[in-house]
């Protein structure tokens, strides 16, 4: 026996029930909190290997379903309906934040601990598309800058005056990763097509212009408000923007799908290498390129 759990054990003798949309890793936390363990015993008591728990979010392999619908005795597909896992479009893991949680929902936080499975993590928590509860509707908080707070993204984001769009851009993003087909333009390319760096002229000083980005073009203050914090403002991984940001972007996102063809001012406000992420990034998102468009009309 250690910590509770007999070694030669096959289902673990009592399972917790998971919480509503609750992260595997979170589920498998609590039982081993329940049990007394840590994490990485039970990691390897469950025989998923030496790994840290919140892997399995990311990385399932089918010997680790197999071993855990047997401890658990469960569905494998409620195991994998428990994970970031998407086998239809690899790049929806680019807007999954890794590590501790970035954002947080009170109200639900507050029901879990009623329902007898406090400390239970929301896969929604970890989603950098998302800036409100789609449980119950309420903007999140931003457990990075407001850690311990209940005040929530739409009274600290400086970027409040977009919120009704920022939603509209949530939903675009939630609505194509809940279709099947996904053949419509990918909202995910947009969100890094207006994360693309490039270069602004200063009024009279033409010669050493500053930093910005292609959303800066449609919301001059996101620039601003980026410029300190440049290095984590990036096409590369939109799940490192803070927080505070994701308003503006998904803004800029709504503005992109309401009128396709501002993509045509966004693209000559854009400079330099900028210019060829920018095409990169368009053809990805299936929108017409400006220069093609402006052949087509000749």
């Amino acid at each position: 026996m250690s910590g509770g759990i007999e070694a030669n054990a096959k289902p673990l003798p009592v399972v917790l029930k998971a919480a509503r949309d609750e992260l595997l890793s979170s589920w498998l936390a609590r039982h081993a909190r329940f049990y007394g363990v840590t994490g990485p015993f039970f990691a390897k008591w469950l025989g998923l290997g030496d790994i840290r728990l919140s892997t399995l979010d990311h990385r399932l392999g089918l010997g680790q379903v197999t071993r855990l619908a047997e401890k658990f005795r469960c569905d494998p597909t409620a195991l994998i309906d428990m994970t970031h896992i998407d086998k239809r479009d690899g790049r929806v893991g680019e807007l999954i934040s890794r590590g501790r949680q970035p954002q947080i929902c009170h109200n639900c936080a507050d029901r879990y601990a009623q329902d007898g499975a406090e400390g239970a993590v929301s896969k929604h928590w970890s989603k950098a598309w998302r800036i409100t509860c789609p449980v119950c509707g309420v903007a999140l908080t931003d457990t990075n800058e407001h850690r311990g707070s209940r005040v929530t993204l739409l009274e600290t984001t400086p970027f409040e005056g977009l919120w009704p769009e920022a939603v509209a851009g949530e939903w675009i993003v939630e609505k194509y990763l809940s279709d099947e087909r996904r053949e419509e333009q990918s909202p995910i390319a947009i969100l890094r097509l207006l994360l693309v760096q490039t270069w602004k002229p200063i009024a009279g000083d033409h010669e050493h212009p500053v930093v910005g980005w292609v959303l800066g073009t449609l919301f001059p203050e996101f620039d601003a408000r980026a410029r300190p914090i440049k290095r984590l403002v990036t096409h590369a991984a939109i799940a490192t923007l803070p927080i505070e940001f994701r308003p503006a972007l998904l803004a800029g996102l709504a503005r992109v799908a309401a009128d396709p063809a501002v993509i045509h001012d966004l693209r000559k406000a854009t400079l330099l290498r900028g210019q060829r992420n920018f095409d990169k990034f368009c053809r990805e998102a299936k929108l017409e390129l400006p220069e093609a468009a402006a052949s087509s009309h000749q």
